[in-house]
C-alpha cells in the first residue's frame, strides 16, 4: 500500500460510525486537534467524549476527495466531504460537511494532525 492509500484507508476508518469516537486516540499525533464547525478547538479525547455524549452517530462515509497533496515527505493534506447522519440530543441530523484534514508521518506512522470541518448543511 502506497502513503496515499494508507491516508485514505486512515480516513475511512475514521469514517467508520463504529469507530470514530475512538479513533483519533490511536491515530493522531500528541498535539491533535479537531476544529468543530462551531471553531472549538477540540483535542482527541474530547472528540472521544463530545461523541460519545450527546452524539448517536448511525451513518458517516467520505463521499468526495476534493484535493490530496502531499506538502513534503512526511506530511500530507487532504481535503474531503463526509457524509454523515447522526442525532444530536435527539435532533436528527443529515449533514454534507467539507474537511480539512493534516497528516503527519510520527516514527514512519501516518497519523492525523489536524482536522477541521464546515458546517455540513
Amino acid at each position: 500500500m502506497n502513503y496515499k492509500e494508507t491516508i485514505i484507508s486512515l480516513l475511512n476508518k475514521f469514517a467508520n460510525p463504529k469507530k470514530m469516537a475512538s479513533f483519533f486516540v490511536n491515530n493522531a499525533t500528541q498535539d491533535f486537534l479537531f476544529i468543530s464547525p462551531s471553531g472549538k478547538p477540540i483535542n482527541a479525547e474530547g472528540f472521544k467524549q463530545m461523541i460519545t455524549g450527546d452524539i448517536v452517530q448511525e451513518k458517516s462515509e467520505i463521499t468526495k476527495i476534493h484535493q490530496f497533496e502531499f506538502l513534503s515527505e512526511d506530511i500530507a493534506m487532504c481535503i474531503f466531504t463526509l457524509g454523515s447522519k447522526f442525532t444530536y440530543k435527539g435532533k436528527s441530523n443529515d449533514d454534507l460537511p467539507t474537511v480539512t484534514s493534516i497528516f503527519k508521518k510520527v516514527n514512519n506512522i501516518w497519523k492525523i494532525h489536524w482536522m477541521q470541518g464546515s458546517t455540513g448543511n
